[in-house]
């Protein structure tokens, strides 16, 4: 440890010479530090040279106000460039030394900022695999007051419980304040620490405080299971009942999940200790408890199971009457399951069954018609689900499932062939439900419809009174109504007015779906004019910069506190502090929520940052706060900070390089990635696939000609998964040479599926081929990933060739060439 603190003219050379190989904080070919070629402040000085001054800026917070502008990571000081340089390359080590060399400089750093590069260094030195070294630099970090004193203690304590020294972290804990966003790591820290001990009691009632925050997925497993090893060590009766019960919790929420094994042999071995009364409750469960039982399998996937656990329930519900709401639920359950796996017949009568058992239990029957009518669909039963629907809204016309109803029913006498009941249906459907959410898709599929049949005219009404309800904010369906609408008076001899449509939709859905498809048709009909209205809507934009925040929410620790952890780079616990202000709930006012995005892409969490913005939609769930209002601005000026933030470029060199590599754009490359992983470098999905490009293990065949390793751990990796996401994404746009659009939903569906649908509709235009992708999954994430592209083009591609803003007109060029040759 001494070692890693001492400093020299020789060590700082030899170190940031190392550093400087792969690149330079000041030039192409960079001098080193104290070379009369690399004067401050953009290079650090060397350990016994002046450092100058560093200027005091005003603080990112003065009273009720947040100034975005002035939230300076800490390593972005002009005195520790050496030290970012060294951290942006993943040499912790020698970023911690060189951070250690910079604190005992002279002059010493004020002591605003020796408390912050304290902070720092304990992060680095725990990045390079020092904890005792990181805990005396949090140590140091603590010894006086400010924002971060607390989390340095509990950082500190965190590596000393780690290491084993269980007193000494445990000291630092109890110095924590209560009511920090840490709280529940910190239950965790002294729940091992006072375990390892052996106060069990203190442990527990730590433990029981993290699980009764409703924590799920694998740590709350091995907490759970933790808890329990420990309840067992210590034998008793009430020991034992409670490791029953955390086992059972497990089983509940991940049946067969990581931990369920260990689980049911933890949960056996506590029953055999009960005396056979208590043992009785646990081995003979109630009803409700099955049917929760029942519930978590199918969550996880465990469909087979849940069937055999509700078949009693249902099959003895006449014999042993089960209160009406568990005998509804089990049926329900029961169903789900049974469509899950998809055994359709048998899951249409259990749904049938279901809605029997859901009499008098009125949101739960409508839900059985409901699934009931989608489960006969699938089972080619189309008769029996056109009831379904048709019962669903008879008793229940107003409920929330409805116009769902209208919409589904309404497909279904289509597939019977009953084209005016379709019409008919879904023309009703604004009058009927003129609240309903499904509304817009009715009148929108009631105008497609129609197009396809060459009806340009018939569609024209629909598409009026789609237009004349409020906004749709939603990816999919932002502009639509307007589009089609401009679309169809070209087509019926209304051309200015048509025109008219498109430029609306240009100026009013800033970098959608249908913007997108606008732009291109205005291309096509008259390119001055698509140049103008986009300039003009650039031009409407305010200028300037992001504009300060006013709110009292700003005055609150928990605000300073993730200030402070945003400029230190602690993603994860400024997210914690904020979320004590209602970030998590989106209840938080939108002053703070538009702050706290910015501040956690200021802490280097694209993944964090763009997911505030990301949810607008515009239909927020009850309490919730969406922000909406920077989706109806170009991303210019005043507004450009938000859109950055909603599209960030994270890993971007080696995004540019592969990008490069491959002959693709960096926007097409960004916009399949904010799709797949939004930015999650080690998600893996539940079809598992890995990583920021959602790839398979199968990867592998592309990667060994490269000699790349492609197991699940090396694509969670970026460099990986980049470069072979790149790579398997030029190949299917080298499958479509006429229209490379047709990548994205095949980087969604398969290759092969575009190509199937190609053949099916040779000759239709591109938007229509769109509408008409069969898997909805496709469908919505073809449109997502095009508006996404384009907001990549115009935010960081000027002057560059757009793909997304000049989308074709035909799907596909050639074969549409050739159907029409003689």
């Amino acid at each position: 440890m001494a070692g890693r603190q001492r400093t020299n003219a020789g060590t700082w050379l030899l170190g940031t010479a190392l550093a400087l190989v792969a690149g330079s904080a000041c030039s192409d070919r960079a001098p080193l530090p104290g070379s009369a070629a690399c004067a401050p402040p953009n290079c650090p000085a060397a350990p016994g040279q002046a450092q100058p001054p560093a200027p005091a800026a005003p603080p990112a917070v003065q009273g009720e106000t947040f100034d975005p502008a002035r939230v300076v990571p800490v390593l972005d000081d002009a005195r520790l460039a050496a030290v970012k340089q060294a951290a942006g390359s993943e040499n912790w080590q020698l970023a911690a030394e060189l951070l250690s060399a910079a604190l005992a400089a002279s002059p010493a750093p004020a002591t605003e900022d020796r408390r912050g590069w304290l902070y720092q260094l304990g992060r680095l030195r725990e990045l390079a695999g020092d904890p005792l070294g990181a805990a005396k630099a949090y140590d140091q970090a603590a010894a006086e007051p400010w924002q971060l004193a607390d989390h340095a203690r509990f950082a500190a304590a965190q590596l000393l419980s780690r290491a084993g020294q269980h007193d000494a972290a445990l000291t630092r804990a109890r110095a924590v304040a209560p009511g920090l966003g840490i709280a529940p790591d910190l239950d965790l820290v002294m729940a091992e620490s006072l375990a390892a001990k052996g106060d069990l009691e203190g442990a527990a009632q730590r433990w029981r405080a993290w699980l009764g925050r409703d924590k799920k997925g694998l740590q709350a497993t091995t907490v759970a299971l933790a808890f329990a090893r420990a309840l067992l060590a210590r034998p008793g009766e009430a020991h034992a009942e409670e490791a029953v019960q955390l086992c059972e919790r497990v089983l509940s929420e991940s049946p067969g999940g990581a931990g369920a094994d260990d689980a049911r042999k933890l949960r056996d071995q506590a029953l055999l200790t009960l005396p056979f009364p208590r043992r009785k409750r646990f081995e003979s469960p109630a009803a409700e408890e099955l049917v929760a039982r029942a519930r978590g399998l199918v969550g996880a996937g465990q469909h087979r199971e849940a069937i055999k656990l509700t078949d009693g329930l249902v099959g003895n519900a006449v014999a042993a009457p089960l209160p009406p709401k568990v005998a509804c639920e089990a049926a329900s359950v029961r169903a789900d399951a049974l469509l899950k796996m998809r055994r359709r017949p048998e899951a249409t009568d259990a749904w049938g069954v279901a809605a029997t058992r859901c009499q008098g239990q009125d949101e739960l029957r409508a839900a059985a018609l409901y699934n009931g009518g989608r489960a006969a669909m699938q089972a080619d039963r189309v008769p029996e689900a056109i009831n379904r629907y048709a019962e669903l809204e008879k008793d229940f016309p107003k409920s929330n499932l409805a116009d769902d109803a209208r919409l589904k029913g309404a497909r279904a006498a289509l597939e019977t062939g009953d084209t005016a009941k379709h019409q008919r249906m879904l023309t009703s459907m604004p009058d009927d439900y003129p609240d309903g959410d499904m509304v817009g898709d009715g009148l929108f599929e009631l105008a497609l419809s129609r197009i396809e049949k060459g009806d340009w005219a018939g569609a024209i009404a629909p598409l009026e009174r789609g237009a004349a309800r409020p906004r749709e904010r939603a990816y999919h369906a932002a502009g639509r109504f307007g589009y089609y609408l401009g679309r169809a008076r070209m087509q019926t001899g209304a051309a200015p007015r048509g025109v008219e449509d498109l430029v609306s939709v240009v100026r009013s859905y800033p970098l959608t779906f249908y913007m997108a498809l606008a732009n291109a048709r205005l291309l096509e009909h008259d390119a001055a004019l698509a140049t103008r209205t986009l300039e003009e809507a650039l031009e409407r934009e305010p200028p300037g910069d992001a504009l300060p925040q006013h709110s009292k929410a700003f005055t609150e620790p928990a605000f300073l506190r993730a200030v402070e952890l945003a400029r230190q780079g602690e993603a994860k616990l400024a997210r914690a502090e904020l979320d004590l202000l209602g970030l998590r709930a989106r209840t938080a006012p939108p002053e703070l929520l538009w702050a706290s995005a910015l501040l956690l892409s200021r802490a280097g969490s694209a993944q964090d940052s763009h997911g505030i913005l990301r949810s607008a939609t515009g239909n927020p769930t009850a309490g919730r706060i969406e922000l909406t209002e920077w989706t109806e601005h170009y991303p210019v000026g005043r507004w450009r900070a938000e859109w950055e933030v909603a599209y960030p470029r994270p890993f971007a060199p080696i995004v540019a390089r592969e990008a490069q590599k491959n002959g693709l754009s960096e926007a097409l490359v960004y916009a399949i990635m904010r799709e797949e992983s939004a930015f999650d470098a080690r998600v893996v999905s539940p079809a598992n696939a890995f990583g920021l490009m959602q790839l398979v293990p199968t990867a592998r065949t592309m990667a060994r000609p490269l000699g790349i390793a492609a197991d699940s751990e090396a694509l969670k990796r970026p460099e990986t998964n980049v470069t072979l996401g790149c790579r398997f994404l030029a190949q299917l746009r080298n499958q479509f040479p006429d229209n490379p659009l047709m990548a994205i939903p095949g980087y969604n569906a398969g290759g092969g599926a575009p190509r199937k649908w190609i053949t099916e509709r040779p000759t239709q235009d591109y938007d229509l081929w769109v509408e008409r992708i069969p898997y909805e999954e496709t469908r919505f994430y073809t449109k997502r990933v095009l508006g996404s592209m384009a907001a990549y083009e115009l935010l960081y591609a000027a002057g560059q060739p757009r793909e997304a803003l000049r989308t074709p007109r035909h799907a596909s060029p050639s074969a549409r060439s050739a159907v029409a040759s003689p």
